[in-house]
């Protein structure tokens, strides 16, 4: 599996390409560039999953691995494609993915405020004053097609655990979707849980397929 635990040559993948099977691997053991950029995310995942406690590092793992499967989905995509007409950029999808890993930081508290991120997105939890914090989360199901995307936010009651209703844009009324926000270790998870009024099955806030639920990772601490 590229992009694994093991450490990596300069220059080389971070896998046997002998052993390539994927059609993301062999794109990449055919490019240095792309070998490189996977050399890269490997590096910075190693070096992340050692600063980060038990409980990260296993969400990190998860969040690894649907990293690897929209790479294999990106792949895909390309594989029948001209290089000049291939809508997503591999290179680039792998680049971003190691500047990511390389920015997440290990928390200095068990606080909730700072910006929290994943291969799907990202939250944003600030001190407004007056004992409450403004919630903002932007995330989608698939960061390759942009399906299932969820735009979340409001203020809330500073808590351990934070407590946001999902609520009609017109007239405020509650959906029957709630989110909750609380640390697991160095990890941040968001929890979606109730059920939709008038038969909908995902919350006004989100797209078809949309979720909110996911663990993140501290990207800023403000």
């Amino acid at each position: 599996m590229a992009a694994s635990d093991h450490a990596v040559a300069q220059g080389k993948p971070s896998f046997d390409c002998a052993k390539a099977a994927s059609v993301a691997e062999k794109a990449i053991c055919a490019d240095p560039v792309l070998a490189q950029a996977d050399a890269d995310v490997a590096k910075n995942y190693t070096a992340l999953l050692k600063r980060l406690d038990a409980h990260a590092g296993k969400a990190l793992r998860d969040d690894q691995s649907d990293f690897i499967a929209y790479r294999d989905q990106i792949a895909g995509f390309n594989e029948s494609s001209p290089k000049n007409q291939q809508t997503f950029d591999l290179g680039e999808f792998l680049r971003d993915r190691a500047t990511f890993l390389s920015g997440i930081r290990k928390p200095p508290d068990a606080g909730l405020i700072g910006t929290w991120s994943s291969v799907r997105g990202s939250v944003d939890i600030k001190a407004v004053g007056g004992g409450k914090v403004e919630i903002s989360e932007d995330v989608v199901s698939n960061p390759v097609s942009g399906s299932g995307s969820c735009e979340i936010d409001g203020p809330v009651e500073e808590r351990n655990t934070l407590r946001l209703v999902d609520r009609a844009v017109d007239n405020d009324n509650p959906t029957g979707f709630v989110f909750t926000f609380r640390r697991d270790g160095d990890a941040l998870v968001v929890e979606q849980s109730g059920a939709g009024k008038d038969g909908r099955s995902e919350p006004l806030s989100c797209g078809a397929n949309g979720h909110a639920d996911g663990t993140f990772f501290l990207s800023e601490k403000q």
